[in-house]
């Protein structure tokens, strides 16, 4: 039985309120093209239910190989920055060096530089290391600016910090070196932070737009955003091939988060206790 009606209804309105974008983005891409607008869902009834709107998107958008690249985009991505962050985090945590506090705080300081203002040189540098045109060239572009980022390396570090250093001291008199000390003891202990930088990456790249817009120039080095955002300039503009293609994009991202939310939820409860 509810205790406190006025609080469960006013949460109940507020999640309604956040998923209805969501409901009708479903319910018009199982609609017809007529009842898309004239409808609250997106769908007046189950009659009309129809996968046709997926088939069309799938085809028109070309989202095989959209799909293909952005998938070895993001896993390129989280890859290669889980090994380089972490590594860079735990030396700024343990290591002592000349210059360290330094360089973290310039570290730290890349985090304020938006996308836009990081483009254009961006796009010269890849440019002057053939980074753009041919399939394999743009591939490597797409993931090789955004394996390092200075808000990881800052998250990370702190976790590492937050870690007892008795374990890591008595692998030190034992005779381990750094490299054993960070791979066998500190990474596996900050489990539910890796798994925070891995869900935050893939939605920040799986919804690049700005970078794969510059340099994917070929129709076959497409991502999805950019697969997307082609159903509104390709006539006829359908607005069901639209919304079908936004489900099959939206779905990875709320399944990867359905099951890393666990170690989310131990990543803010072990920030708070630092």
């Amino acid at each position: 039985m509810i205790r406190r009606p006025l609080p469960w209804g006013i949460s109940l309105a507020a999640a309604l309120l956040f998923l209805s974008p969501l409901l009708w983005m479903l319910g018009g891409s199982l609609a017809p093209e007529s009842s898309i607008f004239t409808s609250p869902l997106g769908i007046s009834s189950l009659k009309e239910v129809s996968f046709q709107n997926y088939s069309d998107a799938w085809r028109r958008a070309n989202l095989g190989l959209a799909l293909f690249n952005s998938l070895l985009q993001v896993a390129g991505i989280l890859g290669l920055g889980l090994i380089i962050n972490s590594m860079a985090a735990f030396a700024f945590a343990r290591l002592t060096f000349r210059g360290r506090d330094i360089v973290f705080m310039l570290v730290v300081g890349l985090m304020i530089l938006p996308m836009e203002v990081l483009v254009i040189p961006l796009f010269l540098t890849a440019k002057d290391l053939h980074l753009t045109g041919p399939y394999p060239n743009v591939m490597a572009g797409l993931i090789l600016p955004f394996t390092a980022k200075a808000v990881n390396i800052f998250f990370l570090r702190q976790h590492f910090l937050s870690l007892p250093t008795e374990t890591e001291e008595a692998a030190l008199i034992d005779g381990a070196g750094w490299f054993r000390m960070y791979s066998s003891i500190a990474l596996p202990s900050i489990r539910p932070a890796l798994s925070t930088v891995i869900v935050l990456d893939l939605i920040t790249h799986w919804s690049d737009f700005l970078w794969p817009l510059v340099i994917c120039t070929r129709e076959e080095t497409r991502t999805v955003q950019i697969a997307l955002a082609n159903l509104f300039t390709q006539p006829p503009v359908q607005w069901g091939d639209i919304l079908a293609c936004s489900v099959i994009l939206t779905l990875p991202v709320l399944l990867i988060f359905r099951f890393a939310q666990r170690h989310l939820v131990a990543s803010d409860l072990g920030a708070g206790n630092k």
